[in-house]
């Protein structure tokens, strides 16, 4: 199927040229999120889901003012691995189960923020999270798992 107002290459070239000029208005930080975004993708990567748990969702915790919990708890899962987390001001604290040497690295679209090694029990703590998305690399072995994006 051809558009009609294409009807020569360079009806074609003008429009694509005007449409380039039109994306210059995309403000820096947004172009570098999706660089960073790009750059980070993991087709080979194993996605671990937040499946069984999220804090802000618990119905039970509903009633209370949000600004009052003093942390974000969530379990990520994937087939044969757990990730619990709990987010907080102070750092984001883990445990890999079941227990397993390897490395967490905290990441944002821009890029690595921060990486520490799992200790003996799987667990792990990095520092405080930047405002804005932030997902987790989990590498055992030569696999490396990936959560879901979460806003902090």
């Amino acid at each position: 199927m051809s558009d009609p107002a294409w009807e020569s290459d360079e009806v074609l070239l003008g429009d694509l040229a005007e449409a380039l000029a039109e994306a210059r208005d995309v403000p820096p930080e947004f172009l570098e999120a999706a660089r960073g975004a790009f750059a980070w993708r993991a087709v080979d990567a194993e996605l671990l889901l937040i499946t069984s748990y999220d804090s802000v969702l618990d119905v039970g915790l509903a009633g209370r003012a949000r600004a009052a919990l003093p942390a974000r708890q969530l379990v990520f899962e994937a087939e044969g691995c757990s990730v619990q987390v709990e987010v907080t001001t102070a750092g984001v604290t883990g445990q890999v189960v079941p227990t397993r040497r390897g490395s967490v690295a905290l990441v944002t679209p821009r890029g690595p923020v921060e990486e520490t090694e799992l200790d003996e029990l799987g667990s792990f703590l990095l520092g405080p999270p930047p405002a804005g998305p932030v997902r987790l690399h989990v590498r055992i072995g030569g696999t490396t798992a990936v959560t879901e994006w979460m806003t902090v």
